[in-house]
């Protein structure tokens, strides 16, 4: 055998031996720490400790150990995960870590750039108009709780059918909140047995499940897309795009025949105005491929994140019925039983908003936040953070800190009241995140909590099922935390 060959073989072997090697101690110095997997999965599996069994649960298990930020170190990819309010502060203020992981997997399919996952100058005119849209339509306004109130209404009368039954409420919330959004992004509202919506929704809901699982992960993992596309949840994912797409497609001709640039009925109108009147290279920012994407990402944060926080909040009350007895009574003493709660109530409703904050606290639903990308090298935290990182923000676990929240595991709504019975916030609790990627749709999320969480206990009281099994709170991670399906029985009080 030629002994250059041998002498050239041996140097390969020696040097990527060498450099996973530095990669796996986190060289250079000024990298934070690497967490070691194997007590974890020791103390778990064979010790029984409760580490937790959601991501962020499991992600603070370090924090003690390793503090406010370390890293996750692959060979092609590096991801930091950084805790405290202090820090994800500093982090998501950074202009150099506000762009998000290349998607390529899904531009396979649709060729557009929405609001969720674009970067630099496309996710800047996509957020432009979004914004503008919500602004002008007062979407984050207070009163929006007004039109928000008219699809309550409806999912109370579709609660009533149910005559105190035990039901799954997925489907119900589910189809309240798209509503919500279809009425801002469409300008209509959809039965709830409209075979068209309901299709909608289950592509919506399937996505959600399939981007919180494997194929979440292959979106951010570079050089995925080359294989990921051609695996059956992928390509699932694709045809749910798809027809989340053509169903947006479908309104558009219809908004196209009868559209008029000075009067916008909805964000089909607006956006239609924004291409019309865009000029340059911003054109290739504002196209009806970049719309589809974003009423798209508008529907999965905007129908998921909200009907998910209301099943946690539900389920909370269905564990607690003294908690819930005392939101009843604050609100029959402040709102009486001849009219339904307002938003302009709820500054006379402080131990409701209490119990709404400590659902956010508990029930979380976005933990850990999206994932943000490094634009160029930078420092967080006194420590080098590469061009290309990922960075995940543990948003949950401030909630879960002792030394802020005694008893963190406990539902206790009095933590957000001070001694003369005044609501105060929550120190450190970013739920929406923080900094320039922050949700746009946080007013609007917050009304839409109030506004479904106060009509539904004020109408019912919400009880577990006799022969259910016990409750639990442990989670389904996926785009959201989810709780563990369950059902429940509203009984209507009497009025």
């Amino acid at each position: 055998m030629d002994l250059a060959f041998v002498i050239c073989c041996a140097a390969a072997v020696l040097a990527f031996i060498f450099f996973v090697k530095k990669s796996l101690q986190g060289a250079p110095p000024n990298y934070p720490p690497i967490p070691n997997l194997l007590p974890v999965l020791w103390d778990r599996w064979y010790h029984g400790v409760d580490i937790g069994d959601k991501p962020h649960e499991i992600f603070h298990w370090f924090y003690p150990k390793l503090g406010p930020i370390y890293m996750i170190n692959g060979i092609v990819l590096k991801i930091f995960v950084i805790h405290g309010a202090e820090l994800i502060r500093e982090a998501f203020h950074n202009r150099l870590l506000c762009d998000r992981p290349s998607v390529k997997i899904v531009r396979h399919t649709v060729d557009g750039e929405g609001v969720a996952f674009s970067s630099g100058d496309a996710w800047k005119a996509q957020r432009r108009i979004a914004i503008t849209f919500m602004k002008d339509f007062g979407l984050n306004r207070t009163d929006y709780g007004d039109v928000i109130g008219i699809e309550a209404e409806c999912l109370v009368a579709e609660m009533k059918k149910q005559e105190g039954e035990a039901f799954d409420p997925y489907i119900l919330l589910a189809n309240a909140v798209s509503n919500i959004i279809c009425k801002a992004v469409y300008g209509k509202r959809y039965d709830y047995d409209d075979p068209n919506f309901k299709r909608l929704l289950r592509s919506i809901s399937r996505n959600i499940q399939l981007i919180g699982g494997m194929t979440g992960f292959l979106q951010i993992l570079p050089g995925a897309h080359w294989f990921a596309r051609f695996l059956p949840p992928v390509r699932e994912l694709g045809k749910n795009l798809q027809l989340i797409g053509e169903f947006t497609a479908e309104i558009v001709k219809e908004h196209q025949k009868d559209f008029d640039g000075e009067h916008p009925r909805d964000f089909i109108d607006v956006y239609l105005k924004e291409m019309a009147a865009a000029t340059g290279d911003e054109r290739s920012n504002i196209r009806l491929n970049d719309m589809y994407a974003t009423v798209g990402d508008l529907f999965i944060a905007g129908t998921e994140a909200t009907s998910t926080t209301v099943r946690w909040g539900m389920l909370y009350m269905m564990a607690n019925p003294e908690i819930q007895q005392k939101i009843q009574h604050e609100m029959d003493r402040v709102v009486g039983r001849d009219r339904e709660p307002r938003m302009s109530d709820s500054v006379n409703l402080p131990y409701t908003q209490a119990c709404i904050s400590e659902i956010f606290r508990l029930g979380n639903v976005v933990p850990l936040g999206a994932p943000h990308r490094a634009s160029q090298d930078t420092v967080l935290g006194g420590y080098h953070v590469p061009k290309g990182s990922i960075v995940f923000a543990n948003i949950g676990a401030i909630g879960l800190d002792p030394e802020k929240f005694s008893e963190p595991e406990r539902f206790n709504p009095e933590r957000f009241l001070d001694e003369g019975g005044k609501v105060i916030k929550g120190e450190g609790l970013i739920p929406f995140s923080t900094g320039h990627r922050m949700c746009i749709g946080e007013q609007m999320s917050k009304t839409e909590m109030f506004v479904f969480f106060t009509r539904l206990i004020h109408r019912f009281t919400f009880k577990k099922p006799e022969d259910s099994p016990p409750i639990s709170f442990k989670a389904v991670a996926g785009v959201t935390l989810s709780p563990l399906p369950f059902k429940i029985c509203a009984i209507p009080r009497d009025n």
